[in-house]
Parts: structure tokens; sequence; C-alpha cells
């Protein structure tokens, strides 16, 4: 019998455990300075631009049981939902989907694939909440991620053994916890170990996850067909599985393993797409495996005081089917979507005088794959959205913090890209030819520590997005004929695209004092060459509903504010200790500028405030939230979805910890504790026509969560 992943993970960390038998006393006994492995060197602070970080602790005071919930109180970032296919990506200031790099680790996660808006979606949703130890956003593009980071760079760093263990010596670790959330009948059950024998760390985190639908707000009209007003009824589950070996060979030298395993499923009767005689369902399931070396090490080195390098393979599989009736026949349509390859990556950091220097480089090479099975009363047809391809993708970066003075420091940075995609003809497309492209990117920051507490800091650069397999070779001919008229169209690929390009520029003040923080950035953004999708070229004898493809056409400007900030209370009156208050706020408008349309990816100004308790001898602790989004304006909306249009709420949530001892905690959430009806604008802007029913996809209800954590 094959071996599962969750298995081989077990024997990974268990194969630690053996050598860490080996080790001698004195290894077992040695003072080990503790060096966070990161994946990416991003993890480190960017003075030059605004970062938005988020911790597991701040993770499960949420009783965050998916990506949405933990950036429901981050204005400016959100996630695009499908009722079907769940979160697809991340939205940071109005751009998302593959415009926004999304790593684990340093490992980049695979592209959005979804040439069509029914049959085939892969999202880029493949990383568990309890698996992370933190996540950085990164907003506006960063030049030292490379390609893809054109709206922003999203790090998530996943659980090391060292986050649960004590500093030195031998120890160990084991947490059992377990969750519930009303708003989708959702359960989690998370199990995670951690050891420590000698001079080798091994960690095992395994989540388990069971819910149905996720509720509307009332229910809605339950009938059949696009008009429908409650949700679809489904199930879906998730494991994911996270294993890591940390070999410490000396206070600066460690090597580790580590593998990971996340696999989720749904399955969907499909009413609003059915008619009063045949019901339509899914069966959806998305696969992401991972397995890496990795190496730190640290030392007066003469290129070097601080090396990480890592080689990744990772492979992320989408397979999505669904089944469609009709009172005359039975249509089964399989279509998967598949992208796996190597990672590999270098990165440096020295100082030299004032010059804090990083540099580095990168290297993928890609395998993609799209298959399409249509059997129609048994009959199966098999084709292709896009050839077969590979990609070998390569980037070296160069950024220095040039300390010029005590108060004033600069931040360039340089980096070159170069890919090159090739296809492969078979039986069911086309060779369509090589795509390639290189470009170098520039930007310089700066952060001038104006006077006390009060900094100044900005940065200026470029960016750019080399085209997605999907935009280069989406091909699908449709021929049909009915009543002696032809009703054909074809859309046709385009191997010439030009890479997708960005200048960005930020100007913010940042103060930090012993009473708290606060940040005030403003932004300006351009893009052009924007790639748009389905451009019709006109009609022909042969394809009466005319022709399509992919084009650069767009130059797009997106320009906003943005506020931050925290206050500890107990620092101006002792009987406040432990009460912190939070707010935050985040406004943006974009722009076609070829025509001046507005772009529906931005999402209305929303404002944010958080009272936060921590009881000083850390044995309970509560949170009111509450988050006020306003309207979004038919003005802000292009005209075909004016209709979209949605109005503003309030919504405030409280969540609540108690720990009657040490090693046991029990948390409760009560979630629109007003009971409001909403609609967020970035999971219902992408709805096509008005007969679809907007009631549907308006947000829960009043909703609870509760959760029960025991550590040994």
């Amino acid at each position: 019998m094959k071996p599962s992943p969750q298995w081989a993970l077990l024997a990974l960390c268990c194969a630690g455990q053996a050598v860490a038998e080996q080790q001698t006393p004195d290894a077992a006994n040695k003072d080990l300075e503790r060096i966070v492995v990161q994946g990416q060197r991003a993890q480190q602070a960017k003075p030059d631009t605004a970062i938005v970080s988020i911790d597991a602790q701040q993770i499960s005071r949420n009783l965050s049981a998916d990506l949405s919930d933990v950036l429901r109180y981050e204005p400016g970032v959100s996630v695009t939902r499908d009722e079907r296919f769940g979160i697809g990506s991340i939205n940071i200031r109005g751009m998302d989907g593959n415009r926004v790099k999304i790593l684990v680790d340093g490992v980049e996660l695979a592209d959005s694939y979804g040439p069509t808006t029914t049959y085939l979606q892969s999202g880029r949703n493949t990383v568990d909440m309890d698996a992370l130890a933190r996540m950085d956003i990164i907003k506006g593009g960063d030049v030292s991620a490379g390609s893809g980071a054109l709206g922003g760079v999203v790090q998530f760093r996943t659980k090391d053994p060292a986050d649960f263990l004590s500093a030195n010596g031998n120890d160990s670790y084991l947490s059992l916890q377990a969750g519930y959330r009303s708003d989708a009948e959702r359960y989690s059950e998370t199990a995670t170990l951690a050891n420590r024998h000698g001079a080798v760390e091994s960690l095992l985190v395994y989540t388990r996850r069971d819910g149905q639908e996720t509720e509307n707000h009332g229910g809605g009209s339950d009938i059949r067909g696009p008009g429908r007003g409650a949700v679809n009824p489904g199930d879906n589950q998730s494991d994911n599985v996270l294993g890591k070996a940390i070999w410490h060979i000396s206070s600066d030298n460690q090597l580790g393993v580590v593998g990971e395993h996340f696999n989720g499923q749904s399955a969907i009767k499909l009413y609003s797409e059915s008619s009063a005689t045949a019901l339509n369902r899914s069966d959806d399931d998305i696969t992401r495996n991972r397995l890496g070396l990795f190496q730190t090490l640290g030392g007066d080195f003469v290129l070097f005081d601080q090396l990480h390098w890592q080689l990744d393979y990772q492979k992320t599989r989408t397979e999505n089917g669904t089944l469609i009736n009709s009172a005359t026949s039975h249509r089964l349509v399989n279509r998967f979507y598949d992208q796996k390859g190597y990672q590999g990556r270098i990165n440096l950091a020295k100082q030299l005088g004032s010059h804090s220097l990083r540099y580095g480089a990168n290297y993928q090479h890609q395998d993609y794959e799209n298959l399409n099975h249509n059997t129609v009363d048994g009959v199966t047809d098999t084709s292709r959205f896009s050839p077969k391809a590979d990609g070998n993708i390569y980037g070296l970066y160069l950024e220095d913090n040039w300390q010029l003075s005590p108060s004033l420091a600069l931040l360039p940075a340089l980096r070159y890209d170069n890919y090159h995609y090739r296809t492969q003809a078979d039986s069911y497309v086309a060779d369509w030819g090589d795509s390639k492209n290189h470009k170098l990117t520039g930007q310089l920051g700066f952060n001038w520590q104006v006077a006390g507490p009060l900094a100044l800091f900005g940065r200026y650069g470029s960016g750019f997005r080399a085209p997605s397999i999907n935009d280069l070779y989406y091909y699908y001919e449709n021929n049909v004929s009915f009543g002696g008229n032809n009703y054909s169209y074809i859309i046709r690929p385009n191997p010439n695209l030009k890479s997708e390009q960005s200048t960005f520029s930020e100007l913010g003040l940042r103060l930090s004092t012993s009473h708290g923080d606060a940040e005030l950035t403003f932004f300006d953004n351009h893009y052009r060459n924007f790639i748009e999708s389905q451009v019709p070229l006109g009609a022909s004898a042969e394809y009466s509903l005319g022709e399509f493809t992919s084009q650069n056409l767009d130059k797009v400007r997106i320009k906003g504010v943005e506020l931050k900030g925290t206050l500890d209370l107990g620092t101006f009156w002792g009987s406040a200790e432990g009460l912190r208050l939070k707010g935050a706020a985040a406004y943006a408008d974009g722009k076609n500028t070829g025509d001046n349309a507005p772009l529906d990816s931005v999402s209305p100004l929303q404002l944010y405030t958080g009272l936060d308790y921590d009881a000083p001898a850390g044995n309970w602790g509560s949170s009111l939230n509450v988050t006020w989004t306003a309207r979004k304006k038919p003005s802000d909306i292009t005209t075909a979805n004016q209709w979209l249009a949605t109005p503003s709420f309030t919504v405030v949530d409280m969540t609540a910890y108690y720990r009657p001892l040490e090693q046991l905690q029990l948390s409760a959430g009560l979630f629109n504790l007003l009971d409001k009806k909403y609609w967020v604008w970035s999971q219902v802007r992408t709805l096509s026509t008005q007969s679809q029913n907007i009631e549907r996809y308006s947000q829960p209800g009043r909703n609870v969560g509760v959760g029960i954590k025991y550590s040994f």
C-alpha cells in the first residue's frame, strides 16, 4: 500500500529523533543560540514601507478559522471568495490574483488558474492557519521579491520547534486543541508535538477541519436556478500536516528539513445552477505537498555574516468535478490543473561599515498541465485549455541599508529577473511557442528619524509581473449550430504578451513612544501593460459570436491613504494596566486611466477600532472589535456592474479567553453581535449577471465561536 503524506511526515520527525539520540552529552547540554530559520529574508523590518504583521497569538485570539478571519481587521487587505471554490486570493490595495506574490517559508505558491468561471478554478488558499507562526504583508510592491509582487507580498512563516520549547536543554511539548464556528458548522482539531533531544529539534502539527456551507444572513428563497437566495448546501473538509526537524550543528549553524501536506475537499449541491427537474453537483479537491531542505549559517566570513539557503520541491493539484443533469442527458465535467517543480534560493547578509547589505538569487523550474474530460451519456471527449508547459525562472537581487547618519538611512535595491516558458504539442492542443523576457527593476527608500520618536519614511520604485500560463496560452473553441444558424466562437492564445509593469511611491510618518505607536502612509501606484483576458477581435463567417484573445491594454492608477496605531492605556492610568486601544483606516481610489473608468478591484473606505484587555496575571482577557465600511457607490463601479453597489455597514465582534489552569485555555467569540446584514465588496464584485440573486452572497448573521486548548 502506498504510504500517505501524513505518515511520511511522521517518519520525517521520527528520523530527527533518531539523529538526536546519537548526539553526545556535551551536545545535549550545549547552550544554543536561537536563530530563527527563515525561508525569506523579508521577515526583517523594512523601515521604508508599511508592513502588516499578524502572529499566531493574534490568529488564536480572534478564533480565526481561515484567511478571511485573519484579515477581517486589516483595512486595505481582503480576500476574494467564491461560493463554490472558497477563498481564491488576497487583495492588497486593489491588486489580487497573480499580481500578489504569496510565499510559505520563502516558497512561492502555485499560480491561480481559472480560465472559466464555472468548472475550473485553482485558488491559492492551501495554507492552514494553525500551522502559522507569523504572517507579514508588504503593500504596494517590493523589488527584492521579484516578479509577481506587483501589488504586494504576503509571507507566511510556519511554526518552528523553538516556538514551543525552552531556550536550552532537553524539552518536549504537546498541545491538543479544538474549535467550533457556528457560521458554517465548522469543527477543527489540532495536535502539536515538539521535542528537543541534544542538538536536534523536531515538530509535528496536524489539523483537521470539517464544515458545511457558510451561512448568509437570513437564508433567502429556497428555489432552484440563478434566482436562488439561499446558500447552496454542501460539505467540506481539510487535512494539514506540518513536520520539521532542525539539527543545531553549532550556535550559528543549523541544518533542517521540512515537509507539508495540505488537502481540501468539498461537495456541493448546485441548486443555483439547476432546474426544477434536474440537480447539478460539484466535487472539488485541492492538494499541496512540499518537501524542503534548508541551512542557516552565521559567522564572520568574507562574503557574508549570515547565509540562508533552501531547496524545495512542491506540487499543487486542483481537480474540479461537475455533474450537469438535464431532462435528456447527463454530463460529467472533470478538469484539473497541476503545477509542480523545484525552487531554490540563497540569501546572504553582510555588514560593511555603515552598509547593511543583503543579496541573493533564486531559481525555479516549474511544470504546468491542464486536462479536461467531458463525458456526455457515456461518451468522453478530452481536451486542454492550455498546452503542457515548463518554465525556467531565475532572479538576482541586491539591497542596502545605508546609514548616512544616526538619523538618516537610504535603502536602495536592484533586482534582475528572467523567465522562459516552453510549450509542448500533443494530440489535444498545438505547440503555441515560447514566451520569454527579462527585466531590471529598482527602488530607493529612506528612513529619517526627524525628532525623537517621530520618523519620516518613503520609497519609489518599479515592479513587474511576468504573464502566467493562463494569460499566455488559454485556448478554447466552441462550435455550435442550432436551427441552421452558427453560434461559434474562439478564444486564441497570445504568447507575445508583454510583462505588466508598475511604478510605486509611498510616503509616511511613523511615531513610536512608550505610550504606543502610530503610522500614516500615502501611496500612489501606476500600472501599465495590464493584461486583459478575452478582448474581442470581431466576428467572422466561421465564428459568428466572435474571436477573442488576451492583450496588453490598460493603464491603471491606484492612490490612497492608510492610518493605523496602538495606544497602551495602562501607561496613562495604572488602573488600566493591560488595556490597549487599536485603530486602522484605509482609503484607495483606482482608475483605468485609458478611459477614466473606475477599477472594481478597489475596496471602499474602511475604518477599524479595537479594545484589548489582558489581565496582569495573564489568566484572562477579552477584545471588542468594530469595523465600519463605506458603501460602494455606483460612480465607483464600472457601468456593467453598478447593480452590485453595496451599502455601508458596521460590524461588532467580541472575543474572550480564560485560563483556569496554566495548561488550559478556553476561548469564545460572538461575531456580528448586532446581527447586521451586509455584503463584502471583494466577494461580490465578480458576479456576472443580474440574474444572480445577490441575497445569496450576504455575510452570516450573528454567530459564535468556541475553542479549547490543553498543553502538556
